[in-house]
């Protein structure tokens, strides 16, 4: 019994979505790997993976009937093809005027402004998808001592690099944009160039390590 199903959206486009809107670790890297074949044919001009499925835009929207269950027959070979993720290390200067929720968050978690800090770089995260902004990858998963609501009140215009967390996840903003998640610090690191190939830095399954520079809390 499958656990995913294809479809055709609008002329071009194939979708593979999960049964499930909370995919298991073991679905999302065989999402990951999903991607990697497709990116690998000369059939789609983008691939474009969500939380719980993948959207591929055809060259040629007259083999959709082909695609249609070709992708399924890669969905259930999924296990065997090998997905390789980037480790990218961001440091990062917590607190001060780069983290201006740092001690909301640590009074809210009943910890310490260091210990929010050694929280969030204890943990290795995996981008589970992009998406909101142009290189904005949704990080999983936040340990459970740091996972607060979005802000009630979102901010007009949040700094581009600021490392955030949101219930259960953390990000980067790659520019400055409004923004409701809760700002622990900042990076300098350029996550999206249009002129780059890819233009972001981050891709679904790449793993994120964040480390924390002398200038800040550490």
């Amino acid at each position: 019994m499958s656990d995913a199903h294809s479809y055709l959206l609008g002329e071009n486009a194939l979708v593979l979505s999960l049964d499930v809107n909370a995919p298991s670790h073991t679905q999302q890297r065989k999402l990951f790997a999903l991607c990697t074949a497709l990116k690998d044919s000369n059939a789609f001009i983008d691939i474009v993976p969500a939380k719980s499925s993948v959207t591929a835009y055809m060259a040629n929207p007259s083999d959709y009937q082909y695609w249609l269950k070709h992708i399924m027959l890669l969905w259930h070979e999924c296990d065997d093809f090998a997905f390789d993720a980037k480790t990218h290390i961001i440091e990062t200067i917590y607190g001060g005027e780069f983290g201006p929720d740092l001690s909301d968050v640590a009074q809210q978690a009943n910890l310490t402004e260091r210990q929010v800090v050694q929280l969030h770089c204890a943990q290795t995260y995996q981008v589970e998808f992009l998406g909101f902004l142009p290189g904005f990858a949704y990080l999983g998963k936040l340990p459970s001592e740091l996972q607060l609501p979005r802000k009630t009140t979102p901010r007009k215009q949040v700094p581009k690099g600021s490392v955030a967390i949101a219930e259960d996840l953390s990000a980067i903003y790659p520019n400055q944009s409004p923004g409701g998640w809760h700002l622990l610090g900042r990076c300098q690191h350029t996550l999206f160039n249009p002129t780059h190939n890819p233009p972001s830095l981050f891709a679904p399954g790449d793993k994120i390590k964040f480390v924390p520079l002398k200038e800040g809390i550490c």
